[in-house]
């Protein structure tokens, strides 16, 4: 069952057009230099802005200082957190537009002026919005009393900037050399679908349960995930391109995407929560178990969205095969919802996309909040009134009821047989639903830990839309970035913490992931790596072919168990290769092998191979 709680998200956020005032008509000596900052970050706080060695003055949130120079090389700076110094070589009777960018950072905030330059939209945009805009604008004896006062500190930190010149190291943040023509272009980020047709052998099982229809109506995990993700690419980046590039609708763009991941977080189909629903769905199936996805009837109006159509007999079937899949079976949403969200994140970091989306936020409050519930008094309440709604009706029935108390009580005991739980309170049935009055002392102190440690989850830059860190900046624009964020997932044995750490490096994508798994009594390690799009015979073919791979090794509870004492080695494995078939178009196949073992995404936790074959677009 999946809880759908609308959180009323309104959010300080940093506008990104960048108004600033038009120029006047100069003389053919000077230039004029207009700095701008119109965003709400740090709205209390002033940058100080030089060039060469003469402080020019302070720039507050909102607005605009004009400045008037000599024509020719001049150096401009800026001081904050850090120091940010950009060179120009200055036209007489030219005017130029800094942008006096800050960002807020993981630890601290970053400042950078970048140069708007004069064939943009933005600039034409600003110049017209602007004209008649007051500006800030120091004298000449100002200049010179305040430059005085800071010239220790203007001469350490020129000299600074020398050294690093002169070792050509170039950190992030450090000067990088433009000029007005600069006409360098970035790499849009495409907007990406994704849809593998057919993933072997679970395939065939929804095959034989509703024949060719159960490939569409039964996805599997990856299959669900895909389509998810490709759903919110679709909205992220088309979004993105329909109005951040538009300076007249740029300003309104991340409160529309802000709408738009809201609305679209409701119980619909191909959305987070469908997905959510489909992870239960697929362990389920896979031991020949028949459900409806309730997502697919659009109920907007419910809060609380339940798998139908589920028989009792496949239940107390699946308890009896395999206890561990009883309890993969109840994390399982919670589960796809992390899955889908780092999937996002991960497709934002790897193509460096100046989009944003709103949805990893939204999917990890509700998670982290719909465990916590579990805990709550408040459940029992809204479990009686389910079961009093639902009355004999069975196909009316949800698959688990409120997720993380049937994960926990089944995760205690393994070996009570599934039609322990009693008679429904119809009179028809199982009693389906674990109620938090049933979980004894140690149960609910788990389930409750739990709820607290969902909060981990709140550890990624990435869900607070800081995409990635500058390392190394490169003059062809591949900058060498990184970054890093932590998950806690439930698991059919216990618990998985996992830090997970991201790289571009030379045109290359890669991912780092040390997990600590853990039951009842142990602590168990493991270890994944993965590399994203590597293009084989790069420079030798005319379309190098993307290769996507993944590995994994581990040491998890002894049959996958919540009160194993020892621990079993296992490992994971999987390649997809694309085939480029043209710019928009790479069918794929995918083979993935395991042992023993729990992996996120993949429904199998007995050994198994599996292959896929599916199509991505690009646009």
């Amino acid at each position: 069952m999946k809880l759908f709680t609308l959180f009323c998200l309104f959010f300080v956020m940093y506008i990104t057009t960048l108004p600033a005032q038009c120029p006047r008509d100069l003389s053919n000596s000077k230039t004029t230099v207009y700095f701008i900052r119109n965003e709400y970050v740090n709205i209390f706080r002033s940058f100080e802005l030089y060039n060469n060695d003469s402080f020019i003055g302070r720039l507050k949130a909102r607005k605009c200082l004009k400045y008037e120079c000599n024509s020719g090389k001049q150096l401009f700076w800026t001081a904050a957190d850090n120091r940010d110094f950009l060179e120009l070589d200055l036209e007489p009777g030219q005017t130029y537009i800094l942008w006096v960018e800050y960002k807020i950072g993981f630890v601290k905030g970053f400042i950078k002026l970048r140069l708007i330059p004069q064939n943009s939209e933005n600039y034409n945009f600003l110049k017209q919005k602007f004209q008649n805009q007051k500006n800030v604008q120091l004298t000449g004896e100002e200049i010179q009393e305040k430059t005085l006062v800071r010239k220790n500190y203007i001469s350490r930190n020129l000299k600074r900037y020398e050294n690093k010149k002169q070792k050509e190291v170039q950190l992030s943040y450090d000067t990088k050399v433009v000029s007005q023509d600069d006409k360098t272009q970035t790499k849009p980020t495409p907007i990406i679908l994704d849809y593998d047709f057919v993933d072997f052998p679970f395939s065939k099982q929804s095959i034989e349960l509703l024949g060719v229809g159960g490939l569409f109506v039964n996805p599997s995990m990856s299959q669900s995930l895909n389509i998810a993700a490709s759903f919110n690419n679709l909205k992220r980046e088309g979004i993105y391109r329909l109005m951040a590039k538009n300076p007249s609708t740029k300003p309104y763009y991340k409160f529309s995407i802000m709408m738009a991941d809201i609305l679209t977080y409701l119980p619909i189909p191909l959305s987070i929560g469908w997905e959510h629903e489909e992870f239960h769905r697929a362990v389920f199936l896979k031991h020949g178990g028949s459900s409806y996805n309730e997502m697919n009837n659009f109920p907007i109006i419910k809060s609380l969205i339940s798998v139908l159509k589920v028989k009792d007999a496949d239940l107390i079937r699946l308890k009896l095969e395999s206890p561990q899949d009883q309890v993969r079976m109840s994390e399982a949403g919670l589960e796809g919802g992390y899955l889908l969200g780092n999937t996002i994140n991960k497709q934002a970091f790897y193509y460096n996309t100046k989009s944003v989306s709103y949805t990893p936020l939204i999917s990890t409050l509700n998670s982290a909040f719909y465990v916590f519930m579990c805990s709550r008094i408040k459940s029992d309440r809204m479990t009686d009134e389910a079961n009093t709604e639902e009355g004999s009706n069975i196909a009316k029935r949800d698959l688990l009821g409120f997720d993380f108390t049937s994960w926990v009580y089944d995760l205690f005991r393994p070996n009570e047989p599934y039609e322990s739980r009693g008679i429904h309170p119809s009179g028809v049935g199982i009693n389906r639903y674990i109620k938090r009055s049933q979980l004894n002392h140690d149960e609910l102190s788990y389930l409750k830990l739990h709820g607290y440690l969902q909060f981990i989850n709140f550890i990624n830059p990435m869900t607070l839309f800081h995409t990635s860190y500058t390392l190394q900046e490169k003059e062809n624009g591949d900058d060498t970035r990184a970054n890093l964020y932590f998950n806690h997932w439930l698991s059919p044995f216990g618990f998985d913490i996992s830090t997970t750490g991201l790289l571009h490096y030379d045109q290359h994508n890669y991912a780092l992931s040390i997990h600590n798994y853990a039951n009842y009594y142990k602590w168990f390690p493991g270890i994944e790596i993965e590399t994203y799009n590597y293009l084989l015979g790069e420079g030798k073919l005319k379309r190098p072919i993307p290769v996507s791979a993944r590995a994994m090794l581990w040491l998890q509870p002894e049959d996958q168990l919540f009160f194993a004492k020892h621990g079993a080695f296992g490992g994971f494995i999987e390649t997809k290769i694309h085939y480029p078939f043209n710019k928009h178009f790479q069918p794929y196949i995918s083979v993935s092998a395991k042992s023993n073992g729990w992996v996120q995404g993949n429904v199998y936790l007995e050994k198994n191979i599996s292959g896929e074959f599916g199509l991505r677009a690009y646009f």
